[in-house]
């Protein structure tokens, strides 16, 4: 690996020692950067014999992010420029308002600005906020994402994705619903398939009926419950919930572009407020010297 990828020969060099001293595989890729999420994965398709078809999602996922972000920041740069455009121009207006119009009393502008500008802070920190989350990726972090405007639909999504994914490649290893929540309790601490396995676990063992688990699990489809009610064989079942997860991996594509899409636009509209703001802030204190002459 560190000759496939020189640039990371360092990485790979400490993480074939760590190995080699009999450190947990699952503990290194965490301190590497991976979500705990991402480490579960991994290591419930190296219990399983199913690696090769997890690290496949796992590029399907990672290379869907990547496409993304370079649209993203396709998207973003022209909105930036102007940004960057209208904060030369703002502080430009700021030195001339004050200088021409410091005997007036119009502060309509002024108070305008700051709200405006309070604004953009507030969605400063929920973008800030929301990466974090994102790069957490624990069942309290995409819960939380899972109720933001814009993007928790996709999140959801997501989870589901996940979820089902999983299922299909423990079905496929002969896994039952007890075992596969037992297995997942025994992951990662912390990580999203952890915490669900442990929960539904509980809830099984307390007497609850799956249909009432699944109604109370917000990150588990209902269509989980019809896939299972099928009375179909082991082997059936696997490959109709891995086909499952194929079609909300494609609705999952989708709902990502069309997030990205719009996220131009919203800048534009953010932008023309704000430009509306600095108009008022110059006119205002204009308009109130022209009704005192």
């Amino acid at each position: 690996m560190s000759i496939i990828w020189p640039k990371r020969k360092k990485m790979m060099d400490d993480l074939n020692q760590a190995m080699k001293s009999g450190a947990h595989f699952p503990k290194e890729l965490i301190k590497l950067g991976f979500s705990k999420t991402t480490v579960t994965q991994i290591n419930l398709a190296m219990g399983q014999g199913n690696l090769v078809e997890c690290l496949e999602q796992l590029t399907e996922l990672s290379r869907l992010k990547n496409e993304q972000i370079k649209k993203l920041k396709a998207e973003l740069s022209y909105p930036f420029i102007l940004a960057i455009m209208m904060v030369l121009l703002l502080a430009f207006m700021q030195t001339f308002v004050t200088t021409q119009f410091s005997d007036s009393n119009e502060h309509t502008g002024d108070f305008l600005l700051v709200g405006l500008i309070l604004i953009a802070l507030g969605f400063i920190y929920y973008f800030s906020k929301m990466l974090n989350l994102l790069a957490k990726q624990d069942y309290k972090s995409m819960k939380k994402l899972s109720a933001y405007p814009l993007i928790g639909a996709v999140i959801k999504k997501y989870v589901n994705y996940l979820l089902i994914y999983d299922i299909g490649l423990l079905l496929a290893s002969g896994f039952s619903l007890q075992k596969m929540c037992e297995y997942a309790a025994k992951q990662t601490k912390g990580s999203l398939q952890q915490y669900l396995g442990e929960k539904v676990g509980n809830k099984l063992a307390q007497g609850k009926s799956l249909k009432e688990i699944i109604k109370e699990e917000p990150f588990i489809p209902d269509t989980l419950l019809i896939l299972i009610q099928t009375g179909s064989e082991r082997s059936n079942l696997s490959n109709r919930f891995l086909i499952f997860g194929r079609s909300l991996f494609n609705d999952l594509t989708a709902r990502i572009e069309k997030l990205v899409v719009n996220v131009q636009p919203i800048c534009f509209i953010l932008i023309g407020i704000c430009i509306i703001g600095m108009y008022l802030k110059l006119l205002l204190p204009m308009y109130a010297m022209m009704q005192g002459i």
